[in-house]
């Protein structure tokens, strides 16, 4: 079972960075309670990202250029989001041709809360703290969304909902 996404309202964030909304919670909170659709609109193409991870490393698809780049939007309150990065986890790991960067879009961590939410979980590939904001520029819909993009920048692979390993392999092939 994948989340739908509340619809973001942007404010300022840091130069070069994705806007970032002004209170993305309460918004899905009270979706959630009267039962409201959540959806967020399409925004700008993701192939222009530029993300500042929690350690303060930079990535797009300039920087991995030559590299298979995986960028998983999540939340902590997902639970197909969680289950699914374990299996990132090791994906990330077996290949040195591929950069995963997860993208927290829930708004709630900051780099030290994150760095011990990764280190729960035994995730290793870099971390966003982002908000709902990124997941609409990136087009999410639902949590977990995941989109790969292959050496060249060209977006080959747009996911709703959990992915398995196998499915990013079939098409790292």
């Amino acid at each position: 079972m994948e989340h739908a996404l509340p619809k973001p309202a942007a404010r300022a964030a840091h130069p070069g960075d994705i806007a970032a909304p002004a209170q993305p919670m309460r918004r899905l909170t009270m979706a959630l309670l009267l039962g409201a659709p959540l959806v967020v609109p399409a925004a700008a193409s993701p192939a222009g990202f530029a993300l500042t991870d929690t350690q303060g490393r930079r990535h797009s698809l300039a920087a991995h250029a030559g590299r298979w780049v995986l960028v998983n939007l999540w939340a902590t309150w997902c639970a197909p989001c969680l289950a699914e990065m374990p299996e990132l986890q090791a994906l990330s790991r077996a290949r040195g041709d591929l950069v995963v960067v997860g993208v927290a879009v829930d708004g709630l961590l900051d780099e030290g809360r994150m760095a011990r939410f990764a280190a729960r979980l035994g995730v290793t590939y870099p971390l966003v703290a982002g908000d709902m904001e990124m997941a609409a520029a990136f087009r999410a819909r639902v949590l977990p969304t995941t989109l790969l993009f292959d050496p060249r920048g060209r977006q080959v692979l747009a996911r709703e909902g959990r992915i398995a390993r196998r499915d990013i392999e079939a098409v790292l092939r």
